[in-house]
């Protein structure tokens, strides 16, 4: 395909969008276990883990219920929730918000978990805690750059018990990796896979074509980095094994499709990405949403997405993962992953624990930016807001 040529995807059924341009994106066969609300993905291999971990692994059970079932249980979990009086602790405003939009939004086998721990939480503290779990453990996690945060155990001694055993698969932190960008790079057709945008490297490799849209352009991680980064000189620290047991508690898919710490760098795992659309696509201020075709996703913007961006999209605000004509042996990127992701954004945005959380991140920020972070001498500073900034750091950091 000459270079400034976009592949354009197919058009939704009745799409009342007019007619712009289409993203061009890069394909393979999908891995297993994608999402349950939309059709089934082909078969592949995904990133391949260890038998050692797959064994240990296999003792974390996935809780389904039939159709009949788990209605009732969603009740029982909304009812639940809707009985908890608020003590003002860190973020109790968002629970009710919150939980119900894990119910909503986790997949099959993680809504389950999730909605028995609130059924089984006999006190209000036993039930903020099982929110703090998740706020910690999971949404912050997966908007992480560079550490994990310190995560709230749970308080099901189960859950515990699954911790000690993903712990036992953590073996050595893995970091950014230069094979990840460019094999990312050259499935993608060094391209950005939402806006079309050529790397500006390999634009000007090809001599700084003038039809061609060109920008910075990055490998992305779907499940962050963060989860496979720790002190080399030293074990895991229990927060990573329970950031861990998080994700496979509440997206089993994920577990099954075989992402671990060593594949954190496994392209499945990648997207390239323009370096903007990059910080937006981890703010979670959009997803790709799966649809009924295999390896095609509608791009879901959130409020927080500005609108300036929103003009880069493609035409129909559907994007079709393909692979170059140069790279048939690569991964494209894992249904299951994409579909996490796209979960997580819906939670977020749906209980307001994406701006909450960054809000609190970026106050800590400007304190720590003010004088040193020392105490005015007229007595102006806000000790509160230092100390509610100090709490969030340690949920966000």
């Amino acid at each position: 395909m000459a270079p400034g040529k976009r592949k354009r995807s197919g058009s939704p059924p009745a799409s009342p969008s007019p007619r712009r341009k289409s993203a061009r994106i890069a394909a393979r066969p999908s891995i297993s276990a994608g999402p349950s609300s939309s059709a089934g993905p082909s078969s592949s291999t995904g990133p391949t883990t260890s038998t050692r971990q797959q064994s240990i692994l296999s003792v974390l059970s996935t809780n389904t219920e039939s159709s009949e079932t788990w209605p009732s249980l969603a009740e029982a979990a909304k009812a639940r929730i809707a009985k908890h009086q608020s003590q003002n602790r860190a973020g109790e405003d968002k629970l009710q918000l919150a939980l119900n939009a894990f119910v909503e939004w986790l997949p099959e086998g993680g809504r389950e978990s999730v909605a028995r721990d609130i059924v089984n939480a006999s006190t209000d503290e036993d039930l903020y805690t099982v929110f703090h779990n998740l706020l910690t453990g999971l949404a912050k996690p997966m908007k992480a750059v560079s550490k994990l945060p310190s995560v709230t155990s749970s308080p099901h001694s189960k859950r515990l018990q699954n911790v000690e055993t993903v712990a036992a698969t953590l073996d050595t932190p893995e970091t950014r990796s230069e094979r990840f960008r460019n094999k990312c790079f050259q499935r993608d057709s060094y391209r950005c896979v939402v806006t079309g945008d050529m790397d500006e490297e390999h634009w000007k490799a090809l001599g700084s074509p003038k039809e061609v849209d060109f920008g910075p352009l990055e490998a992305a991680h779907i499940i962050p980095l963060a989860y496979a980064s720790w002190d080399k000189s030293s074990a895991p620290s229990n927060d990573t094994a329970s950031a861990w047991e998080a994700l496979f508690r509440c997206f089993p898919n994920v577990r099954k499709a075989g992402m671990q710490a060593e594949n954190i760098n496994d392209i499945s795992n990648g997207i390239a990405l323009r370096d903007t659309i990059h910080i937006l696509f981890g703010d979670f201020c959009f997803a790709f949403k799966p649809t009924d075709s295999d390896n095609v996703y509608e791009l879901k913007a959130y409020n927080s997405f500005p609108s300036r961006d929103r003009r880069s999209f493609p035409e129909n605000s559907r994007v079709e993962f393909t692979r170059a004509e140069d790279a048939q042996d690569l991964e494209l990127p894992s249904p299951a992953l994409l579909d996490c992701h796209y979960r997580v954004a819906e939670i977020l945005n749906a209980s307001g624990l994406a701006e909450v959380i960054e809000r609190y991140r970026q106050d800590w920020d400007d304190i720590k930016g003010t004088a040193g972070g020392s105490l005015r001498e007229d007595g102006g500073t806000d000790i509160g807001q230092i100390l509610r900034a100090a709490l969030w750091e340690r949920v966000v950091s």
